[in-house]
């Protein structure tokens, strides 16, 4: 990766992270005001016409905006053409769910729906005109101006004018006009940053590559929704709405933190992919560095989770949450697989080969299928297990691909695994330990629950920092290379860095 790549990834990333916390930190103090002045049905009406909205989002755009960040060489005319399409199908998608939101109530029985619907559809033209806009604002690795946008854009919506319009008891529609005065916003900002074309163009030579790419993007995106919530249909079919509860519970609190952890990561990893696609060798090695220092952070998190998981249950859900427990456990396996396999999936899209894709995730949502009736007997555990099995095989059906994709060998996929692994048991096995101890002399549970937090601390950023393995200690040396950090740079946390680095990865 070259220099001027890297600064802009790690760039990025401090930014996005930044934009990240922001927004959590806000979102909680935005939704606790927000229980206070409305009813719970605003927000369940928001939410099943977010479902309704969901569905059509997919093929809103044909997936036109990754495309442009995609494209090797991007032309004014393939610009001018993305602009069009994203547009035009934006309006179309607009229209049509104004037309179609009646017959909502078919599916949800609930009359109010409806005329929300019709509302929020004009997200689809507003997402659609600044499509092209984001794009070129991701293609070009301006996560400054991203997060910037994102972040003022949530103060001034959600923060300012639906806590506002909560207060002067307009209900459920300050929900549905946050949201939409949201995606105004960041549609102005990005153009104003972006001033791409705006002339309309229908010449077909400048919208085939784009199509091409595109329309597969949509429909991968549709089948990975598909999977990701096959589980959720699968379990309120087989077992019902109270044990699906009680799946989701867990399944939130493995899932939530580490998607909190990655969501800066693969915003920048597709843009920094794409421009390394013609590259195979760098991509190569890019894509082993990506998954050794992620899987060094997940793995860890998630087997300490799994000893945690008694406690964490109870003080967060409660008694009556004690059922979910195991589900958890299992699920702490299963899950950081899906995260780590996720950056194989992003090569993919980065190197466009997408035909492989479609049919590795057609065969995933098959195997989960398979290991769910073969499992379904042992209720939400037997669903858990399924879910890592279908992990598993995904995984290695993954490798198979990055064999012939990277030109990567299975030995060199596998190894990078391996700090992560042994981070982690060692990890969990000392948390094990000071569990056992704290819960034999019958603690409180907040207590065990803020010394396992703190065993599991402690392990990890020394097994990370002061004991790397030999395979992350060679990442976080090219990480402080990339950071370009040296004593000189000034500041507490550069010269701390630097005597890291000078002491503890200078043998790498």
């Amino acid at each position: 990766m070259s220099k001027n790549l890297a600064s802009k990834a790690v760039s990025g990333l401090k930014w996005g992270s930044a934009s990240t916390v922001a927004n959590a930190v806000m979102q909680i103090g935005y939704t606790s005001a927000m229980a206070r002045l409305l009813e719970p049905e605003a927000f369940g009406l928001v939410a099943i016409s977010g479902v309704v909205l969901r569905f059509g989002s997919y093929f809103a755009n044909l997936g036109l905006n990754k495309a442009l960040v995609q494209k090797e060489d991007l032309s004014e005319d393939n610009i001018r053409a993305a602009f069009t399409s994203t547009t035009l199908l934006g309006a179309l998608f607009t229209l049509l769910t104004i037309l179609l939101a009646p017959f909502s109530v078919i599916v949800f029985d609930n009359p109010d729906v409806a005329p929300i619907v019709q509302v929020m559809a004009l997200a689809f033209f507003i997402n659609g005109a600044s499509a092209t806009a984001t794009g070129l604002l991701e293609r070009n690795m301006q996560f400054k101006v991203i997060s910037i946008l994102e972040t003022s854009s949530y103060v001034v919506s959600y923060l300012g004018l639906g806590v506002v319009m909560a207060y002067l008891d307009f209900g459920v529609w300050s929900l549905v006009y946050a949201s939409l005065a949201q995606a105004a916003i960041v549609a102005i900002g990005s153009y104003v940053v972006t001033r791409h074309n705006v002339l309309m163009l229908f010449k077909w030579e400048s919208y085939k590559p784009l199509f091409q790419y595109g329309s597969k993007m949509s429909v991968i995106s549709f089948m990975e929704f598909l999977a990701t919530n096959l589980d959720t249909i699968l379990i309120g079919r087989a077992l019902g709405s109270h044990r699906l509860g009680l799946y989701n519970r867990a399944f939130m609190l493995v899932n939530l933190p580490l998607y909190m952890l990655t969501r800066t990561l693969t915003k920048v990893i597709f843009p920094s992919f794409s421009k390394l696609q013609s590259d195979v060798q760098r991509l190569g090695r890019i894509y082993l560095s990506s998954i050794t220092l992620l899987a060094a952070l997940v793995i860890p998190v998630c087997l300490g989770i799994l000893v945690a998981a008694p406690e964490l249950v109870y003080i967060l859900l409660g008694s009556q949450w004690s059922a979910s427990v195991p589900v958890l456990q299992v699920l702490c396996l299963a899950i950081p697989l899906s995260f780590i396999t996720m950056f194989a999936g992003i090569v993919c899209d980065a190197k466009a080969v997408l035909n492989m894709k479609i049919a590795l995730t057609g065969a995933f949502i098959l195997i989960i299928c398979l290991f769910f009736y073969l499992l379904r007997g042992y209720g939400l555990v037997g669903f858990a297990f399924a879910i890592f099995l279908g992990e598993l095989v995904r995984m290695g059906l993954y490798q198979l691909v990055m064999s012939r994709v990277l030109a990567l060998t299975y030995r060199q996929q596998l190894s990078i695994y391996l700090p992560g692994v042994i981070n982690g048991l060692v990890t969990a096995a000392a948390l094990y330990l000071v569990s056992s101890l704290l819960r034999g002399a019958d603690l409180p549970a907040w207590l065990i629950l803020i010394a396992q937090m703190m065993t599991g601390a402690l392990f990890l950023l020394t097994l990370t920092l002061w004991f790397p393995h030999r395979l992350l200690k060679v990442e976080l040396q090219e990480v402080f290379d990339r950071m370009g950090l040296t004593e000189k740079t000034g500041g507490f946390y550069s010269k701390v860095m630097h005597k890291f680095r000078r002491y503890n990865v200078k043998e790498a």
